[in-house]
């Protein structure tokens, strides 16, 4: 879909350079097959800094204060993250090859890698989605014309299975757009829309799903809601669904980032738990269509989860998401159909990147503010918010984990 990469080339260069997906800078890390002892930390920052940027892993052994810098500490990467999960990162090399590595501020070593030419892969077309600790479904569109999938043990580091998934109901002159899914039991829930090769590459006024089963990802069945358009697109993983209770909720994000589509719905929708289509009687919008857009759905328990509210009449192009101090942080409930601001100042929106971590029911909020670049902490139940640990000499964080 060559006019589909034309489009977003601007998106995807300004996302690339902030998202951690890739790096301007020769890796300089070491990478064995042995393993080193990782140092005592146990959380893991993936940063940018420096002119032209370079990409960083960076550990702390807090997040709740003191300072995080990249002098004398962190390593240099040009190897990806994925994801990471239970003290590992999942991610692609230089040659395009699924990895499996540690770091531990000095170097990172890869423990595992593997070929992957089983699906394409894509910063603007692909996602994934953990079925279990030891699970990782990988998905891409393949051009936005085809969904591919591959599972991964990540023991093992073996794709035991791959392939198309075959979603009825591509329009003519179309591709697929604006991803998001959840696995619920043995089930997949992907909703999508569809944009028009033509013109502003307008996304059609519908909201498809189309569930079918896991592992064998057969059995599609499609079915389609009018009342909103775009869910929020899953490109470069940034969460945009959840699952409670067997209950799969997502978040519709027309921004203009990522759709022509003016003065649509930003809110939440739901997959009860055996259905096959979007509830038709929950939507809950979030936002003044005039005034602001939302994005990310990070969830922290409760039914509630953090998003992201952009100020709308700051936006004045792409730029403006990864400049200016344009966002907010709230708690929506998405059972009681409520939202609460955070007590964080305004920041840089940060865009797609993973800045958001909840660890023992406690939440850690990566924000840059006018103040300076801090992990802001929020207690759910006091709503008590506070400042923690500074980031200084950090040009923009995309990923914070628990290791």
């Amino acid at each position: 879909m060559l006019k589909t990469v034309n489009k977003f080339f601007p998106l995807l260069a300004s996302v690339v350079l902030i998202s951690g997906l890739s790096a301007c800078k020769k890796n300089d890390s070491k990478t064995t097959d042995e393993n080193p002892p990782v140092v005592q930390s146990t959380y893991s920052l993936r940063v940018s800094s420096g002119s032209p940027a370079a990409e960083y892993i960076l550990q702390a052994g807090s997040l709740t204060s003191g300072t995080a810098t990249l002098v004398g500490t962190g390593v240099a990467t040009t190897l990806t993250t994925i994801t990471a999960r239970n003290g590992f990162y999942y991610g692609l090399n230089d040659a395009g090859n699924l990895v499996k590595y540690t770091s531990n501020n000095k170097i990172n070593t890869i423990v595992k890698e593997i070929p992957f030419t089983q699906i394409s892969w894509a910063y603007y077309a692909s996602f994934y989605k953990w079925k279990d600790d030891k699970t990782l479904v990988l998905f891409s569109s393949n051009g936005s014309i085809q969904f591919e999938y591959a599972i991964l043990n990540v023991e093992t580091m073996a794709i035991t299975a791959s392939g198309k998934i075959n979603v009825p109901g591509l329009l003519k002159d179309h591709y697929f757009w604006g991803y998001a899914a959840t696995i619920t039991d043995n089930k997949v829930n992907l909703t999508y829309t569809q944009n028009a090769n033509a013109g502003d590459n307008l996304s059609v006024d519908t909201t498809y799903l189309a569930t079918f089963d896991y592992p064998a990802m057969n059995n599609v069945k499609v079915t389609k809601d009018t009342r909103f358009t775009l869910p929020e697109h899953y490109s470069l993983n940034m969460p945009n669904s959840f699952v409670e209770n067997g209950n799969s909720y997502f978040i519709a994000s027309p921004n203009i980032w990522t759709t022509s589509n003016k003065n649509k719905p930003f809110g939440i929708y739901r997959v009860k738990n055996g259905a096959s289509q979007i509830d038709p009687d929950y939507f809950y919008e979030i936002t003044d269509r005039n005034k602001e857009e939302a994005m990310g759905l990070f969830y922290i328990g409760n039914g509630k989860a953090i998003v992201k509210f952009i100020d709308k009449t700051q936006i004045t192009d792409y730029k403006s998401y990864s400049v200016g101090f344009i966002a907010d942080y709230y708690v929506v409930d998405v059972v009681n159909q409520t939202k609460t601001k955070l007590n964080i100042p305004k920041s840089i929106s940060g865009s797609f990147t993973e800045n958001v971590l909840v660890e023992n029911g406690l939440v850690s909020i990566a924000a840059q503010t006018a103040d300076g670049y801090y992990i802001y902490q929020y207690n759910p139940s006091t709503s008590a918010v506070t400042k923690g640990l500074k980031l200084e000499g950090i040009t923009s964080l995309s990923r914070l984990d628990k290791l």
